[in-house]
């Protein structure tokens, strides 16, 4: 559980850290560390931090409530944002190294999670 816990405060500082430098220091869709350019987005990459650090946030709340529906939902939704955005990522070419250090977290985190049960 403790593992549990310094993954999720690890995703909540790294989302936390690429959404203050996207929003609020640069007001920039462009990765914080001038390391990439990303392509065309669909959408600002700074929501992808927003949902980055909501998605960490939650996983507080779902591995403490006693209900494994809660815990699962939460799981699938963190392994299928981390393969779909690392996938995306890949494909169109853009290298950020906090959203794979994100990624990483997230599974690290799934995985961590399902010792509880």
């Amino acid at each position: 559980m403790k593992l549990l816990i310094l993954l999720l405060l690890a995703g909540v500082l790294d989302s936390s850290y690429m959404l203050y430098t996207h929003y609020i220091l640069y007001n920039s869709p462009f990765c914080p560390i001038d390391a990439c350019i990303p392509p065309d987005l669909p959408v600002p990459s700074y929501l992808f931090a927003l949902i980055g650090l909501l998605w960490f946030s939650s996983g507080f709340l779902a591995n403490s409530v006693n209900s494994k529906k809660v815990l699962r939902t939460w799981q699938v939704l963190g392994l299928a944002g981390a393969a779909g955005l690392f996938s995306y990522s890949i494909t169109i070419g853009y290298y950020c190294p906090h959203c794979y250090i994100a990624h990483f977290l997230g599974v690290m985190s799934v995985i961590a999670s399902e010792k509880k049960w």
